[in-house]
This record gives structure tokens, sequence and C-alpha cells, in this order.
């Protein structure tokens, strides 16, 4: 890949964040602050790699390339498309629940069983509670309702 695409493709992340944090500062949004941080930590974060892409380093050779292994990115992209097409129905925190268990089943190392699942499960369950008890119970953030939770 040559410098050009990788300016390219920093410059669009650079404009993709900065419409975001604009729509997250718009009157009409709910007035929580955490999208808000959120949408000006990822213009920081583009703005960075804007500036990594025009420093001068040594040209990319074929060998310095790595493949993007597509073969364990599917997986995740149909987790993350089905968690968006049922959050709405089942909630946030239950449908975040099933994510991160497909997550860690599809990924982990080693084969599970069923003492491995209901290990994963438990984990699962407790990064929930945990994230219930920071963003709705701390933060105050309002997260999408379902028919669970």
């Amino acid at each position: 890949m040559n410098d050009r695409r990788h300016l390219l493709t920093v410059i669009a992340t650079l404009l993709f964040a900065i419409g975001l944090a604009v729509v997250s500062f718009l009157p009409d949004v709910s007035g929580y602050k955490f999208p808000q941080m959120i949408a000006l930590s990822i213009v920081a974060i583009a703005a960075i790699m804007v500036l990594l892409a025009l420093i001068p380093k040594k040209p990319l050779t074929k060998v310095d390339e790595e493949s993007i292994p597509w073969g364990s990115i599917w997986p995740l992209l149909l987790i993350l498309v089905g968690f968006l097409v049922i959050m709405e129905r089942l909630g946030f925190f239950v449908t975040s629940f099933i994510a991160f268990f497909l997550i860690v089943m599809i990924y982990s190392p080693q084969r599970l069983g069923w003492r491995g699942a209901i290990k994963s499960g438990v984990i699962a369950a407790i990064f929930m509670a945990v994230l219930y008890l920071v963003f709705v119970s701390l933060l105050s953030v309002q997260t999408p309702q379902g028919l669970l939770i």
C-alpha cells in the first residue's frame, strides 16, 4: 500500500470523526456528555493518525505489509451486524451479553466444552453487570431498551 492511500484513508477517517462530533453537539441531541466525549476523543485520534501519515518515512515494500486475515474477521462482522439488528428488540445489555459470549466462543484459542462455555457465560455476565453499573448507575447513560433490558 502506498503512502497516498494511507493519507486518503486517514483523511477520510478524520472527516468521518468530525462529522460524528458535529452530530453529537447538535442542539436536538440528548444532553448526555458521554457521546460528546467519545466523539472528541475519536477526532483527536484521527488527527494524530493524519499527522503520522504526513511524517516522511521509508517506503514500504511488499515484505513489510501484512495481508488482512478476512477469515477471522468475518465472524466478528456478522456478530456486529446481528448485534445492531436485534439490539432494539432485546435491549442493549442482553444483546451485548450474547455478542460478548459469541466472540469469546469463536475466538478462544482452545477448544471450548461445556465447562469452558459456562465459564465464558459467567465472565460475560459479570462483564455486563459491571457495564450496567458504570453506564446506567454511575454515568446515567441512556441505553437502548428492549424486551428484556
